[in-house]
């Protein structure tokens, strides 16, 4: 959000500021902003959790709110008149897992989606309970089965259990929906246990983030994820301001996903309108922003043009393997 400020700002004759607020409490944060010199608009929040709290309490205090990233469903469905998301969905989420499944996984096997031996296995968090629910409603439409369906809790220590009891399932796919510390102990009962499925889809930044890599090494290797999309082609320019500000490479996704939704509330701000006008207004192909999405509002403020995209990690990073994306690398289709 900050490079993407300090590039607008380059050629403002009036710079836009930033006002940072505490997110561990986001409903006193907005009702101060409110009570003070309301924001022009409060942007978030990567937390589906914080979500929740922070779009009711912009509502009510008749500021715009607008999520760069967190992805649960029912954060846009709640009829909110000042919200609008840039950002995916837990459907998006789970669509392009059922994708990778029935079309690539599946007749790289050789085998019909329907006699999969499948596992769901997620956090009970609002973002990785949102995509379970999520995911079962469309391996429900696709009539893909799924055989075993494991919630935890997020302060969970031990994942030898579940791995015990897809183990017992002779389970051939895990879907997993999990924060990084729940990656690592995964694959720490995997190791444990000597065992693992054929592969592994990961949903979401719990997947994303380059610190999975360094963490488990050769383990994690041809993993599969489904987020939003990576620092590809058309974002170059991006990832290398972003290398020169911070002197590292980013460390997930998630920075240009917020990058790419932070200009684009630049941009309807400058349309000399409401702000939640203006991005109702605007009308994008896909591929026109730097992550490859366009840009198309529905009635509940949700950008139906965002989506989620294929990846794999290689060699201790993340890689699109998406046929849908130019220049996407071949996938691997075993652990």
């Amino acid at each position: 959000m900050t490079l993407a400020l300090d590039t607008a700002n380059r050629s403002r004759p009036n710079p836009i500021r930033l006002i940072r607020a505490d997110a561990a409490d986001p409903t006193k944060s907005i009702a101060a902003l409110a009570a003070s010199t309301p924001p022009t608009a409060c942007l978030g929040t990567m937390s589906s959790s914080r979500s929740f709290a922070a779009t009711a309490a912009a509502e009510l205090a008749n500021i715009p709110y607008v999520e760069l990233d967190a992805p649960a469903d029912a954060i846009t469905t709640r009829g909110f008149k000042m919200l609008h998301r840039t950002g995916l969905t837990t459907t998006d989420l789970a669509i392009r897992t059922v994708a990778a499944i029935t079309g690539l996984l599946a007749p790289a096997w050789h085998r019909a989606p329907g006699t999969l031996r499948v596992a769901l296995l997620f956090d009970d968090g609002a973002t990785d309970g949102a995509f379970a629910a999520s995911m079962l409603a469309q391996a429900k439409q696709a009539k893909l089965p799924v055989l075993l369906v494991m919630g935890y809790a997020s302060d969970k220590l031990d994942l030898s259990n579940q791995v015990e009891r897809m183990q017992r399932a002779q389970i051939d796919l895990l879907i997993h929906a999990g924060q990084p510390e729940h990656v690592i102990l995964l694959y720490e009962a995997l190791a444990i246990a000597a065992w693992r499925p054929r592969m592994i889809i990961g949903a979401g930044s719990g997947y994303g983030m380059s610190a999975i890599g360094d963490a488990l090494g050769h383990r994690i290797e041809h993993t599969m994820v489904v987020d939003a999309p990576l620092y590809d082609k058309p974002a170059q320019a991006i990832l290398r301001a972003y290398r020169d500000r911070y002197a590292t490479p980013p460390h997930s996704s998630i920075s240009l996903t917020t990058y790419v939704g932070t200009m684009l509330v630049i941009t309807a701000l400058d349309q000399g309108r409401s702000l939640g006008a203006a991005l109702t207004a605007l009308k994008r192909k896909r591929g026109a922003l730097a992550n490859g999405w366009g840009v198309d509002f529905d009635a509940d403020g949700q950008n139906r043009a965002s989506f989620a995209t294929l990846q794999q990690w290689r060699s201790g990073a993340l890689v699109t393997i998406d046929p849908s994306i130019e220049g996407a690398k071949a996938p691997r289709t075993s652990l």
